[in-house]
């Protein structure tokens, strides 16, 4: 049985909260698996050691030690935004 979903009912679960675009290049925070685009996220960190979504403190001196592309998530991406990736 095939069921519709419309892709807006799916944007806040596959959209970066610090630009609002889909994700490009998938990326989590390992202490709390919030993601976002790897740069807003990069660019955010070199202001801010916190997570952009929760505010907690992702690690004072090295906080891109505590980040990591999210394979899954932006192939999910993807496949439901096709054309995203060109």
């Amino acid at each position: 049985m095939e069921r519709r979903v419309k892709l807006r009912t799916l944007n806040p679960n596959i959209t970066c909260k610090i630009c609002d675009g889909y994700f490009i290049d998938a990326t989590t925070v390992t202490e709390c698996l919030h993601t976002f685009c790897k740069s807003c996220l990069v660019k955010h960190l070199e202001e801010n050691k916190t997570c952009p979504t929760c505010e907690n403190v992702i690690h004072q001196s090295h906080p891109l030690q505590y980040i990591s592309f999210d394979r899954t998530m932006q192939d999910i991406v993807y496949k439901l935004v096709p054309n995203l990736q060109e």
